[in-house]
């Protein structure tokens, strides 16, 4: 691996640590408080990025001063974004939710690659090496693609069409023959995608924990038409994502034995 890339491994796996579970709730609830916390954020940062550093890079980076330079606005630029997203939200100018939460580690993960490209100055040649497409790549992703599109989106259709009839008679408290269709929709999406990728990293002993889970969540709703409804419309989905996953195993791996 070369040295750029382990570099910015060892960052990430700095900042995953010193963001979720070295910053305690009371850490996060103090930040509405004062600067005190962020300081405190920061030394972690600070002490878990320096410790991933020597174990997985090399003790001599440590000695440089450009090093720590870098690695110190690199975590006063870390608090600046964890600030201006505390105040943004607390503001109510930002709705603090999912697609927030990625925007904010999606902008955390690009100052780690311009860390690690400041402490290592990688050549043009050495980064395009670490993220070469080659043509083999481009057809495993294109069957992947093509697999995973197919059965979890292209499969929630036809389950919809073939179990159509059986949400007519299903009476919910507050909700629609719609809305239990929807519901079910979601779910089958996440479920064809578990199983699918259950099966392609060999593992088919997951879709047992899969259904299972799905059963003992819905048990309480297994009586009268919606007892029909999940049986059929699951077995149809798991049915189908298992298909799908046999076939992509097929393509990757020139064979479909599941240990």
């Amino acid at each position: 691996m070369q040295t750029f890339m382990k570099l910015f491994l060892a960052v990430l796996l700095a900042h995953l640590l010193g963001d979720f579970p070295l910053q305690s709730s009371n850490m996060v609830r103090a930040k509405h408080q004062g600067i005190r916390a962020y300081i405190e954020h920061g030394a972690v940062h600070l002490l878990v990025l320096v410790l991933c550093v020597a174990v997985f890079i090399s003790l001599k980076l440590l000695t440089s001063l450009w090093f720590w330079v870098v690695v110190c606005l690199y975590v006063a630029v870390h608090l600046g974004i964890d600030r201006a997203k505390q105040g943004l939200v607390s503001r109510a100018k930002l709705a603090d939710s999912a697609s927030v939460f990625l925007l904010d580690q999606v902008v955390h993960v690009s100052t780690i690659v311009a860390l690690a490209w400041f402490l290592v100055r990688p050549s043009w040649e050495i980064l395009k090496s670490q993220f070469r497409w080659s043509a083999a790549t481009a057809e495993r992703v294109l069957e992947a693609g093509i697999v995973y599109v197919g059965v979890i989106f292209a499969g929630g259709y036809l389950i919809r069409y073939l179990t159509r009839d059986l949400t007519a008679g299903i009476k919910r408290p507050g909700e629609t023959a719609e809305q239990v269709e929807n519901a079910g929709m979601y779910i089958g999406w996440l479920e064809r995608f578990l199983v699918v990728t259950a099966i392609l990293v060999q593992s088919p002993s997951m879709v047992g924990l899969i259904l299972t889970g799905k059963s003992i969540a819905r048990f309480p709703e297994l009586k009268e038409r919606f007892a029909e409804y999940f049986l059929i419309g699951t077995l149809l989905s798991i049915g189908l994502a298992v298909v799908g996953g046999l076939i992509l195993a097929k393509l990757w791996y020139g064979t479909v034995t599941l240990r």
